[in-house]
């Protein structure tokens, strides 16, 4: 069965660097093949998740895949959620409209930089940092214990929990 799955990243389509991440986990631990169709929505911020026009694009994208199952997914930073109330309110907020409108959610603790490079990093360099992780496959060098936590905890994701359920593993 054909398995389409729809990510809503919290960047923009020009700078596309969550994607990029997020596409090396995939073509690097699982089976991608002409049954498995990976969309994006671009939301600019995470404050969008629920915004018309996004909400507009997943509906277009899941009827327009007419082969098979569609399966949305949020990709959102915790930020500072530990210490900034504003931003637990917030997390905790997609975390239930995702949880009620049936999508998944994949977390990054802090942000996505903080998980595949170990350290945050400033918006003026995230796009050339993605390109040199990517060019230097350091995907590879990736402990996978940090990409597969139940719970937030910094530099940790719940990536591959979430994938695993739709993709097979190499």
């Amino acid at each position: 069965m054909a398995i389409q799955l729809i990510f809503c990243v919290e960047t923009n389509k020009r700078a596309d660097t969550d994607s990029i991440y997020i596409r090396e986990t995939i073509n690097h631990l699982y089976i991608v093949n002409n049954k498995v169709k990976i969309s994006k929505v671009y939301m600019n911020t995470k404050t969008r998740y629920r915004a018309r026009d996004v909400q507009k694009e997943i509906t277009g994208l899941t009827r327009a895949f007419t082969i098979g199952e569609t399966r949305v997914i949020y990709c959102i930073d915790t930020d500072g959620y530990e210490k900034d109330i504003e931003h637990k309110r917030e997390f905790d907020e997609i975390r239930r409209y995702c949880r009620e409108g049936g999508y998944d959610l994949i977390w990054f603790c802090h942000d996505v930089e903080d998980v595949y490079l170990g350290r945050r990093i400033s918006d003026s360099v995230k796009v050339q940092e993605a390109a040199v992780f990517k060019r230097k496959r350091k995907i590879e060098e990736m402990d996978l214990d940090k990409l597969t936590c139940n719970t937030e905890r910094v530099h940790t994701s719940n990536i591959v929990n979430v994938l695993d359920q739709y993709l097979s593993r190499r």
